[in-house]
């Protein structure tokens, strides 16, 4: 008797049901193969008896017969049963079930892996492109310096010619008022210093009078015409003087003509970089405009200046404690991509709110309009000491950045007028008011001395208000001007 073989041994449809068995459980795990392969085996089992006794009875038969047995026959093949067969029909259902499934999550990884780069690519065209808007927006607010420095010049030249005009005209007017007085003292007088003149003798002798007298008389009259001597010179003098007032007050006005021509074109010449300027900053990105919203929002609800710059501040440590948290999350699910987006947008915020601010000595040149301070910080007021610095302007001045930074705020805000607040970085925050237009909106990026708006143009002058802050102090802004 032979010793049989192991069953993956085996050929026929036996065989090949034991094969489709394994390898749908290689597929599936061992928790689809463990059942199978007791099926299996308990069926392959009961078979091979079955077959076993059949046979036997076959040769039997066959030998009696003299017919070979099936085994015998060339490519004999045992029956088929319907239980293995089902079985080997669900094992092949789920691998096929599975392998679709394998598939279908290959495809959705490969789609999701080709959205998450078109994305990325699409948010890296996207931050190129603002940072270019932004990069142009610094140039052309850059190229507004140079202009409005000339403007600015201008304008101090017209203020001080001004000024000198008007100490001009108060000359003009004190020596003609010097001159009228002394004419109206010598009127009385004149028509007897003209007889003494032409009719000295006649003049003297006209009335009998005791010699003593009239020799008093006649010094009385000496030291007068001496006294009248002197006030004619000095009248000559001034009115020389006057003369020579009215001429430098012609020249004046006609350098001051002049300046005013420069003047209106220079402005012009700023307004129109100012207006590209702000229109290319106003398109630079979609994050710009939803951060002015934001700091337009959070000041607009202020109740007082203090309040504003504490709301600012608050979004400013909000935005950056957001960043913070975002990047600490990323790192933590090992996204390197949102780790880069969240440390660039930190990078944007600190380039965007500037380098804050450095002392340097003092000067006029350097101030942010035109015209003269009247009221420096820390003096004493009805209200206490100020805090700020108050400039008289002449008309229509323009007036420029005192720090490289970002506009927080522009607008009407209370009792201030027009105002902007710029962040110069480092909690450093300028505050202009009292301006009569605006040549920047709210996040609009500018480089020192560009222009930022003009005083009223009404009337003879303007104030424009000053006010420096560190955080919630105000600070002496004369330093850093």
């Amino acid at each position: 008797m032979s010793t049989p073989r192991p069953f993956f041994y085996a050929t026929g449809p036996s065989a090949k049901t034991g094969g489709t068995l394994v390898g749908a459980a290689l597929l599936l795990g061992v928790g689809l193969f463990c059942p199978l392969q007791a099926v299996w085996g308990a069926e392959h089992t009961h078979h091979a008896r079955q077959a076993g006794a059949t046979s036997a009875h076959k040769k039997k038969h066959a030998s009696q017969q003299g017919t070979p047995s099936p085994d015998t026959l060339p490519n004999a093949r045992p029956p088929a049963h319907g239980k293995v067969g089902h079985s080997v029909l669900q094992a092949q259902a789920a691998v096929e079930a599975a392998r679709a499934q394998h598939l279908a999550m290959e495809q959705e990884k490969k789609r999701q892996a080709e959205a998450i780069e078109a994305s990325r690519l699409k948010n890296e065209a996207a931050q190129a492109a603002a940072m270019q808007a932004r990069n142009q927006a610094l140039a052309l607010s850059a190229a507004t310096v140079a202009a409005t420095s000339q403007l600015h010049d201008t304008e101090q030249q017209i203020s001080d010619l001004s000024e000198r005009i008007n100490a001009i005209r108060d000359e003009q007017r004190n020596l003609q008022n010097a001159l009228r007085t002394s004419a109206q003292a010598l009127a009385p007088i004149l028509p007897l210093a003209e007889r003494l003149s032409l009719y000295p003798s006649d003049t003297l002798l006209a009335a009998p009078v005791p010699q003593g007298e009239a020799v008093t008389g006649f010094l009385i009259l000496r030291g007068l015409s001496r006294q009248m001597e002197v006030q004619a010179q000095g009248m000559r003098t001034q009115q020389a003087r006057l003369s020579a007032v009215d001429a430098d007050l012609s020249a004046q006005y006609a350098t001051l003509a002049g300046l005013k021509q420069n003047q209106r074109q220079q402005r012009d010449t700023v307004r129109q970089q100012a207006a590209r300027a702000r229109i290319t900053q106003q398109q630079a990105s979609k994050l710009a405009q939803n951060t002015a919203q934001q700091l337009l929002a959070a000041t607009q609800r202020a109740s007082s200046l203090q309040d504003a710059i504490a709301r600012l501040d608050a979004l400013e440590d909000t935005a950056r404690a957001a960043l913070q948290r975002e990047i600490a999350a990323a790192e933590q699910a090992h996204q390197a991509e949102r780790v880069r987006a969240a440390r660039q947008q930190e990078a944007t915020l600190s380039q965007n709110q500037g380098p804050g601010l450095a002392e340097h000595s003092t000067g006029t040149s350097s101030q942010p309009v035109a015209g003269k301070l009247v009221s420096g910080w820390g003096v004493a007021s009805d209200s206490g000491p100020t805090t700020g610095m108050t400039y008289r302007t002449p008309p229509g001045a323009s007036v420029r950045a005192p720090c490289s930074g970002s506009v927080d705020f522009a607008g009407a805000f209370r009792s201030y007028g027009q105002m902007v607040i710029l962040n110069c970085g480092r909690h450093y925050r300028f505050v202009l008011a009292g301006l009569s237009e605006l040549s920047v909106d709210t996040a609009q990026s500018l480089t020192k001395g560009a222009p930022v708006g003009h005083m009223s143009a009404a009337g003879s002058s303007a104030t424009l208000f000053i006010q420096l802050r560190n955080g919630q102090k105000t600070v002496n802004p004369a330093p850093f001007l």
